[in-house]
């Protein structure tokens, strides 16, 4: 069996990335199963409210999770002016 080259290597790699993401995006473009009446579509605000409002909620999330870690930061003594030598055997 002979080695991949580099650009063997990032075809692959691409390659693999196009078909997953066209494979795995495909269920997200069904908005119902066909045995389902059709509802109502949504609109633009609302399609701007559930998408903004819940990337809005995930910052306010995550910003939550940052300032409430951030309070116990790690402080180290000051240097001190004494040597540390080590010992030898």
């Amino acid at each position: 069996m002979l080695p991949m080259k580099a650009p063997a290597r990032a075809v692959a790699i691409l390659t693999s990335a196009a078909v997953l993401l066209v494979a795995l995006s495909a269920p997200a473009l069904a908005d119902s199963p066909t045995t389902w009446d059709e509802g109502e579509a949504r609109s633009t605000l609302e399609n701007l409210i559930f998408f903004g409002g819940s990337t809005v909620g995930l910052i306010v999330v995550i910003t939550l999770f940052a300032l409430l870690t951030a309070r116990t930061n790690y402080v180290p003594p000051p240097p001190s002016t004494e040597v540390d030598v080590p010992e030898t055997h």
